[in-house]
């Protein structure tokens, strides 16, 4: 067996190497994956934004949206309200129309009935003095 002799030349071959294959290593596969690390870290933090752009733009939507929700309630209460004073005039107008009619209605009624009844006392006038007549007429044939 051969004895491990070590010497400066083979030493200064050996750092030489070793600082040669460092430099290639850092060369060929370091500084390209810092690269796509670094590539990748600026597309994170780019997502990372528009992520918060896009739900900052959400809750404005939203916000937007329930302002929105609120004005429409507001304006339905309101034609509500128009609808239903408009409703209540109408059915005052038609109340007072009716009593209106009714009053007129009441009134011809008692009219009639007032005719009717002076009618009906004439006749009975007339035929009292009839059977008084035949009264009379019968009393004196006797």
């Amino acid at each position: 067996m051969s004895e491990l002799v070590i010497t400066w030349q083979g030493l200064l071959f050996e750092a030489a190497s070793f600082l040669i294959f460092t430099y290639l290593l850092n060369l060929f596969l370091f500084k390209p994956i810092r690269k796509i690390l670094k590539e990748r870290e600026s597309i994170l933090s780019s997502h990372k934004v528009n992520k918060e752009n896009f739900e900052d733009l959400t809750k404005k939507l939203y916000e937007s949206a329930e302002q929105e929700k609120n004005k429409l309630k507001i304006e339905i209460n309101g034609i509500r309200e128009s609808y239903k004073k408009e409703g209540l005039a109408e059915a005052h107008r038609v109340v007072d129309e009716a009593r209106k009619k009714a009053s007129k209605n009441l009134a011809e009624a008692l009219k009639n009935f007032d005719k009717e009844k002076n009618d009906l006392i004439k006749d009975y006038m007339l035929k009292s003095e009839e059977i008084a007549d035949l009264i009379s007429k019968k009393i004196i044939n006797l």
